[in-house]
């Protein structure tokens, strides 16, 4: 089984339908305009394709909160711009990944250019998954939930738009519980 391991996540895939757009020779001449997520796996039998985005947080402390020069509004003005920083992040990676297999299902120039990157096709009854999976040592991953409402509601209009039903930002621990290629 391939393995790579990024963000102190390992992704274990079960099989070679596997490739990453980073390093695919479209998006290194155009990565100044787009964003893309980590990884992207093909899910043959169920016709799923992932999106994979991995990151990792560890938790939510900052150097800052135990530097007496910062007061506490201070802290939380700077937490407030990280979070945001984070899902306008999350939001672009995920937009602009999706558009690029989009080009790929209208057949355009530059999706045939990507298109030689797989090792797979997909068609226009292919589901796409999103998955954010946070590093996250904390046990309380309340911070994870509020930011994967607050992905989810601004994503949710592209969702819909592109028919996508399942687009998440969840820790490495929760995504292992329900696909066994993580760990």
């Amino acid at each position: 089984m391939p393995s790579f391991t990024e963000s102190n996540i390992t992704l274990n895939f079960p099989d070679e339908n596997y490739f990453r757009l980073g390093q695919c020779d479209w998006y290194k001449k155009n990565q100044n305009n787009f964003a893309e997520m980590d990884f992207c796996w093909f899910d043959q039998q169920n016709d799923i394709l992932y999106l994979i985005e991995l990151k990792d947080w560890r938790n939510n402390l900052l150097n800052e909160e135990t530097d007496p020069s910062f007061t506490p509004d201070q802290i939380q003005k700077i937490k407030k711009n990280i979070s945001n920083y984070r899902i306008e992040n999350l939001l672009k990676k995920s937009v602009d990944s999706v558009c690029m297999f989009m080009s790929v299902l209208l057949d355009t120039k530059n999706g045939r250019e990507i298109k030689q990157c797989s090792p797979f096709e997909i068609s226009s009854t292919t589901k796409i998954k999103l998955l954010s999976i946070i590093n996250w040592i904390d046990a309380d991953s309340t911070y994870i939930t509020n930011i994967n409402t607050k992905y989810k509601s601004k994503f949710g209009s592209y969702a819909k738009l592109f028919g996508i039903k399942s687009f998440l930002v969840l820790t490495k621990d929760k995504a292992s519980e329900f696909l066994p290629w993580i760990t």
